[in-house]
């Protein structure tokens, strides 16, 4: 049985208690959270990974056109199917503009319990396939993600083997300049074509990410934002060393010099402040 979480948010106390009334007769499984407010809303789906909100278009403050702006911009929380409730915005142009904002659906008051429980289960069956689809695009990144290590590792032995060869050469050797050569295109190469399917993955699921910290630090050069994307998978040092191709002691000042320029105090690490992009 699903035990999902629904918000329902409305500046009246009233309509709240209707609408979880309704629900917890149909669905006592379900897992019903109040907030009087659209700001109150936002504050909520920060702290807790909601399955759906149901909220009401009038509201002072924020209404709920602007609740569903604001969650739709954040990627976090983009992913929340939201059922817009109301009693006044009821033409087909206000139905245009629920939807072009980002609303799943849409419901008249006086609600009624039969409509809103068959467009509940639509919205929950709509999060529970997007729930899937990124529990699958999040195991399709750790397969990339293990191949580009393993291919970066492979990389670097090979190009210390080549690297042997040439020196176990003589200066005019045939075989030193072939070695040299290969190093060269080994070089030049290394791991580009991996990376790139890597990209492509890790773009599936966090769609926003690359965009929203280049358009916030645009200064960031691209071997800087590989780096801040592999600290966003909360890679160890060893891995994105490899897949870097910097030593130990290289990626500690690359890392150093990646906190100055994203103006990273030393009360936060890493992590914690790539999770908000």
């Amino acid at each position: 049985m699903e035990h999902y979480k629904i918000l329902i948010v409305d500046d009246v106390v009233e309509n709240i208690q209707t609408i979880t009334r309704f629900l917890e007769s149909s669905h006592p499984e379900y897992r019903l959270y109040q907030a009087t407010g659209g700001r109150a809303a936002l504050q909520l789906s920060e702290s807790t990974s909601f399955d759906l909100i149901i909220s009401d278009w009038d509201m002072p403050g924020m209404s709920g056109i602007d609740l569903i702006r604001k969650l739709k911009a954040d990627d976090k929380t983009s992913h929340i199917p939201v059922i817009v409730v109301s009693g006044v915005m009821l033409s087909a142009r206000d139905l245009d503009l629920a939807m072009e904002a980002g609303a799943y659906d849409y419901l008249r008051k006086p609600v009624d319990p039969v409509e809103l429980s068959a467009r509940v289960n639509s919205s929950l069956t709509f999060a529970s396939t997007h729930h899937k689809e990124i529990e699958k695009k999040n195991l399709e990144l750790v397969e990339k993600t293990l191949i580009l290590i393993k291919n970066s590792e492979f990389n670097i032995e090979m190009s210390k083997k080549l690297k042997q060869l040439a020196e176990s050469c003589d200066q005019n050797n045939k075989t030193k300049e072939l070695a040299q050569n290969l190093m060269q295109d080994l070089e030049q190469k290394m791991n580009e074509d991996s990376w790139q399917h890597f990209e492509v993955a890790f773009q599936n699921v966090h769609a926003e990410f690359s965009k929203n910290l280049v358009s916030q630090y645009p200064q960031l050069t691209p071997a800087e934002l590989r780096h801040c994307i592999l600290l966003k998978l909360g890679l160890n040092n060893k891995d994105i060393a490899s897949l870097l191709y910097q030593s130990p002691d290289s990626l500690k000042v690359s890392r150093s010099r990646l906190k100055k320029k994203l103006r990273i105090g030393d009360d936060l690490n890493f992590h914690s402040f790539l999770a908000t992009f």
